[in-house]
């Protein structure tokens, strides 16, 4: 009798997280799961909302090696991401180290380091645009070493680098977080002993943080790769993708091509491949920095 009542018991518990667990993998299925195969779906069709779908098979996926403003906003993404993600990890991680060199005041420090990431982009967009405006603070800052004004959204060489630095504020607390956790996991024992063998400075980063840290890192990178790749109110908001097409990345050319042009054959055509892109890239990246010794 007892074994039966346990077993009920269990049954139960175990229907009891079922339908805990119902709402998020709803959630999951709609919102996430079929958007993704709708997408697919959509890819395969020539579809402008206002008729029925018609099925063109890969036609779309064949064109883009020929679609200019396709392999434009490739590289100019790329290139965004690779500037965005290296300086913000190295600005982040060392803002975290320097927070654990803070015995008083961490918990304030750490507060008001993480605004930037945590106020509205939409926001900090508008804030950041007017102060890359002709006559903002920039150029001030700019005309103390510089005789003329920079035109910091009106040129295609200028406004790529305006655009980085705005991620770059926004981004670095955001994984200085992340680090910051990860350097307080490693034991102090692993110091204390590294002292005694007269481990110094680089050697101790090299043979003690580092290897400590390295799935805090890979969990850092892999979510900054997949938010740069992902970004989008920054280019929409301060440039829309201007000018000349120098900062328009694959997410704003999807949403032009699909609202403005309403091709959304073409535009889920784009979003399958920049999906299987961050798919493959969040892969090799965990892959590279995989724990070999698990």
């Amino acid at each position: 009798m007892r074994i039966g009542n346990s077993k009920l018991f269990g049954d139960r518990i175990a229907l009891w997280g079922i339908l805990f667990a119902l709402p998020g993998l709803g959630y999951i299925l709609l919102f996430q799961l079929y958007p993704i195969l709708f997408s697919v779906y959509i890819s395969l069709h020539d579809y402008d909302l206002l008729s029925e779908p018609v099925f063109v098979g890969f036609k779309h996926f064949a064109a883009l090696p020929r679609d200019h403003a396709f392999v434009n906003s490739l590289w100019v993404t790329i290139a965004y991401v690779f500037y965005t993600v290296v300086p913000v990890l190295l600005m982040s991680f060392v803002m975290a180290w320097a927070l654990t060199q803070v015995s008083k005041s961490r918990g304030l420090f750490r507060t008001l380091l993480f605004i930037p990431s945590v106020m509205p982009i939409v926001s900090v967009a508008l804030v950041w645009k007017l102060m890359f405006n002709f006559n903002g603070p920039m150029n001030d800052v700019a005309g103390l070493v510089l005789d003329n004004p920079v035109p910091w959204l009106n040129s295609s060489t200028y406004a790529p680098i305006a655009l980085v630095v705005m991620s770059w504020w926004h981004a670095a607390s955001y994984y200085m977080i992340i680090f910051l956790a990860g350097f307080l996991a490693i034991p102090k024992d692993f110091y204390e002993a590294a002292e005694i063998d007269g481990a110094r400075g680089w050697q101790v980063l090299r043979y003690i943080t580092l290897p400590a840290m390295k799935p805090t890192i890979a969990l850092a990178v892999v979510l900054a790769t997949v938010n740069g790749l992902k970004t989008f109110a920054f280019q929409q908001i301060v440039t829309n993708g201007g000018p000349a097409d120098s900062t328009q990345i694959l997410t704003l050319l999807i949403y032009k091509t699909s609202f403005s042009y309403l091709d959304m054959g073409r535009a889920s055509a784009y979003s399958v491949v920049l999906f299987g892109g961050i798919l493959a890239i969040s892969l090799v990246q965990l892959w590279f920095l995989r724990d070999r010794n698990a």
